[in-house]
């Protein structure tokens, strides 16, 4: 897996290779448009379609340009390459194919006829090969290199960004390196209460905010908000600096066109730079998450930012050359006649759609839809992009983007190949039409740790078909009853919401028994970090509600297996709303509690129905695990408080772990933060599971 996660690196540097085409070649660029200002008997003094044709069938203009090429460089590199551009450009505007070795020929042959060009030249046909100027030559070289510089430049802007971001990476990983491996966090309270912790709106962090109850928002913490300001900043600040190019120029005729070509050059490059770091960012296998401890929510925060400012970017460039084809270049049905501008328009078109569709909202209402739609135009999107920029360049950034999703792929099947490929699961109805309990064999070389996650595929002919292409994270369980360092079986415990999972339970209920079997894919583990290889002396309080339980179980469980305990007591705080919760998780509790943990489970239904209903099993359940009633709400203000205030007396760390509804997460978020006192003499951190994303 290491050498995949390699790999994967290896990838992000392929756009290294072939940068640069269309203005790659200096010297081919100032011979070409030299020969410009002379009649070759093609009706035109411009680098049209028709005219390059024309040009690139004269034995003439053929013997003058590569004797300009030879002539003007020592370098045979240089020559080589300059006359491969000039090869590319024949190919491609009269599909003549001639090599290098052509060329060189035909150079040559040019060297038995060449005279000094005269003014004559510029109106008459010429039927031989001429000298060149060097003056004038010069100035033409010159123009062309500043030119190529101002090209280069965009695309250094470009990265840039990627190197900001490779930057952030860095950072995050040496702050893992010195938390996990070295024991050092170098973060603070007062750090963590103004910076990490908090949220950029209000105690807004996975709820959803309505602005003017119709736009939704979505916030992340501050310091997440901060580096995505920061990359914002950047690339505004890269399309609007560095345009020195003066005129006159050969090619860019007037200040309007310069400006409309050089912005256009700055946006499409700062886009397609991004478009690794989109990629690399979005994908299950990100291998940056297991060195830098950044959470694939967070990942995922910073793809969205970076997809919607290369659509922005995209969206500029694609406006430029529109208002260019109607106003400056001949008409938008001349430009729309090729293949490279109709694929661009689809690029720019499937971008907006990739962003448009992947907000939450639209995830939420329509995750099916969303899922099989994302991958699809995914797919089409790196199609799109490869056709439009086949004859401009820059296909390292293209490759490198669809080396990236296909190493994502080839990861998730290599994990369900090592996993074991199909199995068969069990799945149990937890007696409330709710929970369902999947329990399947170990798989022999399926290594997990505490908090770890697998994707689960299920495969039912029966179903509708669509549902093989969701795979649902799900926490990885351990059976109580089970050694916790090899245990025969793993366990799965989720909700039975929507989709494929509300599918599994209405199997189950119409079957007529309590258990049915399903044909499953187990892809995973996932969640994996760098091991921590210092010893944590700090009291760990999980605060958990509803399902959320079933994530900070296995960091409790972990920690009490390796006698972590230290002269403290870990503490777990269970919210329900249902008692038959009980029914499900009443081992692991029972576990816990034979380990000396405190358990305390909070009851807070307290409708009419539920306490006509309450019976005597209720009461003994109740009473068996230790059940408070509140009847409301927890105060998680008032219960965080407290929590630190004892570990402040006990001069212990404190990790709070949670997990639970958006809702929940955030009052526990805002709670944590707002106890954190300047004062305070010990660490308090948040360790976070969240369902969203």
């Amino acid at each position: 897996m290491k050498l995949a996660y390699l790999i994967s690196l290896v990838l992000t540097v392929l756009p290294f290779c072939h940068s640069l085409v269309l203005v790659d070649s200096t010297l081919a660029s100032a011979c070409i448009y030299y020969e410009l200002q002379y009649d070759w008997g093609c009706k035109s003094h411009s680098n049209g379609m028709k005219a390059y044709a024309c040009r690139c069938a004269n034995i003439n203009w053929l013997g003058t340009v590569t004797n300009c090429i030879k002539n003007n460089s020592d370098s045979k590199r240089l020559i080589d390459h300059a006359l491969r551009h000039l090869s590319t450009r024949c190919l491609q505007k009269g599909n003549f194919h001639y090599t290098v070795d052509d060329l060189y020929r035909f150079a040559e042959n040019g060297t038995h006829y060449m005279r000094d060009p005269t003014e004559q030249d510029r109106t008459v046909t010429v039927n031989t090969t001429l000298n060149v100027n060097q003056t004038d030559y010069d100035w033409y070289y010159k123009k062309f290199k500043d030119y190529t510089f101002s090209v280069e430049r965009s695309q250094w802007f470009g990265w840039g960004l990627v190197f900001y971001w490779a930057a952030i990476i860095g950072f995050a990983t040496f702050f893992n390196i010195c938390k996990r491996v070295l024991g050092h966090p170098f973060v603070n309270n007062r750090l963590k209460k103004h910076l990490v912790l908090p949220s950029t709106f209000r105690d807004y962090r996975e709820r959803t905010y309505l602005l003017c109850n119709v736009l939704p928002l979505n916030f992340q913490t501050r310091l997440n908000g901060l580096v995505v300001a920061v990359f914002l900043i950047l690339t505004i600040i890269s399309c609007g600096v560095g345009y020195e190019l003066t005129l006159p120029h050969p090619y860019l005729t007037t200040r309007w066109y310069a400006n409309l070509t050089l912005v256009s050059y700055r946006t499409d490059l700062l886009s397609i730079s991004l478009f690794p770091v989109i990629y690399m960012f979005g994908i299950r296998n990100n291998p940056l998450i297991y060195i830098s401890g950044i959470s694939f929510s967070t990942f995922q925060f910073y793809h969205r930012w970076c997809a919607y400012t290369c659509v922005v970017l995209l969206f500029i460039h694609s406006i430029i050359w529109t208002v260019y084809a109607i106003h400056g270049g001949g008409g938008y049905k001349v430009w729309a006649m090729d293949s490279y501008w109709n694929w661009g328009i689809a690029a720019t078109t499937l971008s907006v759609l990739l962003v448009f569709h992947s907000e939450k909202l639209i995830r939420d209402l329509a995750y099916e839809v969303f899922l099989v739609m994302h991958q699809f135009m995914n797919i089409a999107f790196i199609i799109a992009m490869y056709y439009h920029c086949v004859d401009l360049g820059w296909l390292g950034w293209i490759w490198a983007m669809a080396g990236i999703l296909c190493f994502d792929r080839f990861m998730r099947i290599l994990r369900i190949v090592i996993s074991g490929g199909v199995h068969t699961a069990t799945l149990t109805d937890c007696g409330n039409r709710s929970v369902i309990k999947m329990v399947m064999k170990k798989p022999k070389y399926f290594k997990y740790v505490a908090g770890s996650h697998a994707f689960i595929y299920f495969l039912s002919p029966t179903d509708s078909w669509y549902y093989f292409f969701q795979s649902h994270p799900f926490t990885i369980l351990t059976d109580p009853e089970e050694d916790e360092k090899n245990p025969d079986h793993l366990v799965f415990l989720f909700k039975a919401n929507k989709s494929v999972t509300k599918a599994m339970l209405k199997k189950i209920l119409k079957s007529g028994k309590p258990t049915v079997t399903c044909k499953v894919l187990l892809e995973g583990p996932y969640g994996v970090t760098l091991p921590k290889r210092v010893k944590d002396n700090r009291k760990v309080v999980a605060v958990s509600a509803g399902q959320g339980v079933c994530a900070v179980y296995p960091h409790l469980r972990q920690i009490l297996s390796s006698n972590q305990t230290g002269e403290f007591r870990h503490k777990l705080v269970w919210i329900i709303n249902d008692l038959s919760s009980l029914d499900w998780f009443g081992l692991e509790i029972k576990w816990l509690r034979d380990r000396q943990c405190d358990v305390t489970i909070l009851y807070t239904k307290a409708d009419d129905r539920d306490l006509e209903s309450s019976s005597l099993e209720s009461e003994v359940k109740e009473s068996k695990h230790g059940v408070k009633r509140l009847y409301c709400r927890p105060n998680l203000q008032k219960l965080i408080s407290s929590e630190v205030e004892q570990a402040s007396k006990e001069s212990v760390d404190l990790t709070i772990l949670s997990c639970g509804p958006a809702s929940f997460n955030d009052d526990l978020r805002h709670s944590v933060v707002s106890s954190m006192n300047c004062d305070l003499k010990i660490s308090v951190d948040l360790e976070e599971e969240s369902f969203t994303w």
